[in-house]
């Protein structure tokens, strides 16, 4: 079974193959308070059960953090708005919750990205909000901008 570990402030998952009946606290090192999930669900994981019972069929995408709630400030047209999430929840649900409170049409929504301030690089939105969050500190900031359009 393979799992992959999203940390706080860690932009790359560590993956690696275990066994069904590893125990997940022997396999996840947590620091103080911080808490294990599955991507895309907030309940949290029981560490002092096997891989196979805490997953129980669910996928191994696996987010830790120390954080109940994040708190993402998006920049987008000069404005800047709060979206609170948590934090095993992935970017492209922050993006979603971002045109929502810009109330952005989905069609002006099509081409917007989220990039973190000044670079020109797209986010993974596959990856989990923790993924963005240095470590002690449950906030985030990233820019919600238009790629380019090819004009044509």
């Amino acid at each position: 079974m393979r799992i992959h570990k999203f940390t706080a402030g860690e932009a790359v998952a560590q993956t690696r193959e275990v066994e069904p009946d590893a125990r997940l606290g022997d396999l996840l090192v947590l620091e103080k308070d911080e808490k294990a999930f599955v991507v895309d669900d907030e309940a949290e994981l029981d560490v002092t059960v096997t891989v196979e019972a805490a997953l129980a069929g669910r996928s191994g995408h696996l987010a830790t953090s120390a954080c109940r709630q994040i708190a993402v400030t998006v920049g987008y047209a000069g404005a800047d708005k709060v979206v609170k999430v948590h934090p095993a929840i992935r970017l492209r649900q922050v993006r979603k919750r971002a045109i929502a409170a810009f109330g952005i049409s989905q069609a002006d929504a099509a081409d917007l990205v989220l990039r973190l301030p000044g670079e020109t690089e797209d986010l993974d939105l596959n990856m989990p909000v923790t993924t963005l969050v240095p470590r002690q500190t449950c906030s985030t900031t990233v820019d919600l901008v238009h790629t380019v359009r090819p004009q044509g």
